[in-house]
């Protein structure tokens, strides 16, 4: 989510939306009220027991498991360094030619 974030404060002025989780909300929580597992992850040193008990209950009672990982808040580099481009406009839809454009 932070590097969604960051794109999205660099290619539109700082606005965002949808980037931002509320902390007081527990999916792990919602999780296990739809019947699944719900596990909260606050360290990273714990994400791998919890993978391993996530694996032994669908593998051993078919029991799927959501697990909530806590990270830093920090806003995060993209998965792609070339998504720090700004989006270039290939087609104008307001016109009734929907040829490609030049670059912008």
């Amino acid at each position: 989510m932070g590097a969604e974030k960051r794109n999205s404060t660099l290619w539109y002025d700082d606005n965002f939306v949808g980037t931002e989780l509320d902390t007081d909300v527990s999916y792990a929580g919602i999780a296990k009220a739809c019947g699944m597992e719900g596990i909260q992850v606050k360290a990273p040193e714990d994400l791998t027991a919890a993978l391993n008990a996530a694996i032994k209950a669908q593998m051993e009672d078919g029991k799927t498991t959501f697990i909530e990982v806590f990270d830093n808040r920090e806003l995060g580099d993209p998965f792609r360094r070339d998504a720090m481009k700004k989006p270039v406009v290939v087609a104008d839809i307001n016109k009734d030619d929907m040829r490609p454009q030049k670059d912008v």
